[in-house]
């Protein structure tokens, strides 16, 4: 059974137009100090975005664009909760999720990261 889904998940990824960019921050040592450094986990990645509270009578009166999202992944990619994910859909258009969860890799064919887009609402010119 697990043969299976291992075939399968070399196709499904196949069937996500989404591509991502992830960073997070590693610690590294300067001196005696220990830094956090900001380094790419990976780019231009295939993935796929779901909606999953995109309410308009639950945006409010101060110009917030919020909602959560999951993000489905392949498996073997370590995304540490609290990574910055930006997403580039099928028409070019980019939205960045800032809180993010840690990669979820229960399933044999894709991982899930839950992810929140929390930011001001601007006017496209």
């Amino acid at each position: 059974m697990k043969a299976a889904f291992n075939r399968m998940s070399k196709s499904l990824n196949k069937l996500w137009f989404d591509k991502v960019t992830i960073t997070g921050v590693r610690d590294s040592l300067d001196g005696v100090f220990t830094d956090g450094k900001s380094v790419t986990i990976v780019e231009d990645e295939p993935a796929k975005v779901v909606l999953k509270g995109l309410k308009a009578s639950e945006q409010t009166f101060f110009g917030t664009d919020a909602y959560d999202a999951k993000l489905i992944i392949r498996n073997g990619i370590k995304i540490p909760a609290g990574a910055d994910i930006v997403v580039t859909d099928v028409n070019g258009q980019t939205t960045n999720y800032k809180r993010t969860s840690k990669g979820y890799a229960g399933y044999i064919s894709h991982q899930e990261v839950a992810m929140v887009r929390d930011e001001k609402a601007k006017e496209e010119s």
